[in-house]
């Protein structure tokens, strides 16, 4: 396994650069993004980087979240789907927050975030070690990865998306972010990896991204990458960080240097019971002494397909809930945040998939 994560590695930094293609602009998706206002307060915890200071005081927060409020309409989760009779003895009677759906037809952007200078990296920083990997443009292009080139207006969903996040993680003093949905084909892969480029255009907040839904690796396929290692070997500490970690080569997308992405090639049969083992909770700490990251997303599997997200649990600060608004169900939702307990913030519902757009703009 090893040896595969290096001949990857030696492959990237061989790779010849190639003349970037000129890809076409993928049609108009909708999509909804929220993070409540009202997450769990804590006393702030100081950090570095982003996350001890965005550059943005709290009216201009307060006024572009006015702007988009009154810009845009809202969907009630209720009209979703009604519950059956069945699942409501079932689910525990807990409100879900409503999506705020972002028209990509609107002329509302938002405000570009003012650039910070960065503060001097730890003497024992590992970010420089990490190896290359390819961007395949095309590939990003087909798999909907809009943030890259940023051609599709959908993409400012996502800026939003990113701005709201990390200001609830900097008010909170957190860092971990799982994404997960309900049930499978709802677009979390498309949501993680979508957000981790748009954050990755933070210059001064690092953020890590880790498929860690070692059922189904979706990452490294939606990146159009091979032989990039076995996260479950990583996490029982038989791979380094810089034999697992990978940032974009040098591009003429914007792609920031500031994202590294740990991705997975195989699947693991205890994937359960891997998650909820210390030797996991150690090898994440590990990592963050590594790479002092200020974000750090999970990619991880359904939540209602099998306990994987209950045993990872206790390895995140909160939780983005990613629902397909053709047929997730309010039920669903509320059964995801029942079977996380009260004591798991949830930071946002993302609505993928609009009632109105057709399956076949998606790929999915």
């Amino acid at each position: 396994m090893v040896e595969q994560s290096k001949r990857f590695r030696r492959g990237m930094r061989q790779r010849p650069a190639k003349a970037p293609e000129e890809a076409p602009v993928d049609p108009p998706v909708e999509a909804s993004v929220e993070v409540p206002a009202d997450v769990t307060e804590t006393a702030p915890v100081q950090r570095r980087g982003l996350l001890s200071g965005s550059g943005r005081s709290a009216e201009e927060i307060a006024r572009e979240d006015r702007a988009l409020r009154s810009a845009f309409p809202f969907l009630d989760l209720d009209d979703v789907e009604a519950e059956s009779p069945e699942r409501a003895e079932e689910v525990a009677p807990v409100a879900a927050p409503e999506p705020l759906i972002l028209n990509p037809e609107s002329e509302v952007m938002p405000e570009p975030e003012a650039e910070q200078p960065s503060e001097q990296p730890p003497e024992d920083d590992g970010w420089n070690d990490l190896g290359p990997m390819p961007v395949q443009r095309q590939q990003m292009m087909r798999n909907l990865i809009i943030t890259a080139s940023r051609k599709n207006p959908v993409h400012a969903a996502f800026d939003v998306l990113r701005a709201r996040l990390v200001q609830a993680l900097s008010d909170n003093g957190w860092r971990r972010v799982a994404i997960t949905s309900p049930t499978r084909d709802c677009g979390k892969t498309f949501v993680s990896v979508n957000l981790a480029v748009a954050l990755s255009r933070y210059e001064n907040c690092r953020t890590v991204l880790m498929d860690m839904d070692m059922r189904n690796p979706s990452v490294a396929k939606t990146l159009g990458l091979r032989d990039v290692g076995s996260m479950g070997a990583y996490l029982r500490g038989e791979i380094e960080t810089r034999d697992q970690f990978f940032k974009f080569d040098q591009n003429d997308m914007s792609l920031g240097d500031n994202l590294a992405i740990a991705m997975n090639d195989r699947v693991e049969p205890f994937a359960s019971e891997l998650m909820q083992q210390p030797a996991t909770r150690d090898r994440l700490t590990r990592m963050e002494a590594e790479l002092h990251p200020d974000v750090v997303l999970f990619d991880l599997p359904p939540a209602l397909a099998n306990d994987d997200v209950i045993a990872f649990k206790s390895n995140f600060d909160g939780v983005l809930i990613v629902i397909d608004g053709t047929r997730t169900s309010g039920a669903e939702v509320r059964e995801v945040m029942r079977r996380l307990g009260e004591d798991v913030p949830l930071l946002g519902v993302v609505l993928n998939k609009a009632e109105d757009a057709t399956g076949d703009e998606y790929g999915y």
